[in-house]
């Protein structure tokens, strides 16, 4: 069992070596919807069952780990609201928090630029034991956490995990590492809102993408 939260070992992924960040259309919304789904894990908020859900606080005690005690207030705020709603809420931007935390834990450090905060590699030892328990996850399903399958769906959910996977696939086609990430069949609520919300994230964004090219 990871001892890191789903946020953050998301965030990991997503930071490369020099501190830059991908996926940045939605990487906020994305690193806010893996808080809900551990909070949803938690067994503090629940999500509906509804197309677009509403997010509802179910235990108003603090999480007590920072990223997920940020994104616990805020959800305290937004309560009822739809879950679109609440991972892109401003009040729901977990970079500063887990960028603060991962540099503390000595995985990274912090560097403030005229514009942007970067977060370079200072210790690759998570990272790294990390895309080895996602590989051998990949490698055999069966041996796959729940908190595995929840990542590789959060990854797959945003088309980057062939991509920011490539290494830890050993030669697996896009399609092929989609087939087995669908076969986790991570039967949880949070999830599967989370992805058809992703999914529509992407669609809006390609969408926007061609207007502009037009």
């Amino acid at each position: 069992m990871s001892t890191m939260t789903i946020p953050a070992e998301l965030f990991l992924v997503l930071t490369n070596d020099a501190g830059r960040q991908d996926a940045t259309q939605f990487r906020k919304p994305a690193l806010a919807a893996a808080a809900v789904v551990e909070l949803t894990l938690r067994e503090k908020v629940a999500i509906g069952t509804e197309r677009n859900p509403k997010v509802t606080v179910t235990d108003a005690s603090a999480p007590e780990i920072p990223e997920l005690d940020q994104a616990h207030r805020a959800i305290i705020v937004l309560d009822g609201k739809r879950l679109k709603s609440v991972i892109s809420h401003r009040s729901m931007d977990l970079t500063e928090v887990l960028g603060d935390g991962l540099a503390a834990a000595g995985a990274v450090e912090r560097k403030d630029g005229w514009i942007l905060t970067s977060w370079p590699v200072k210790d690759p030892a998570l990272e790294t034991a990390l895309r080895s328990r996602l590989a051998a996850a990949i490698a055999d399903p069966s041996r796959a956490s729940l908190q595995d399958a929840i990542l590789l769906e959060l990854l797959s959910a945003m088309k980057i995990a062939h991509r920011l996977l490539r290494e830890e696939t050993g030669g697996m086609r896009r399609r092929e590492l989609d087939r087995v990430v669908k076969g986790l069949a991570v039967d949880h609520p949070a999830a599967s809102a989370l992805r058809r919300i992703l999914d529509e994230m992407n669609t809006a964004i390609a969408t926007q993408a061609a207007m502009m090219a037009n």
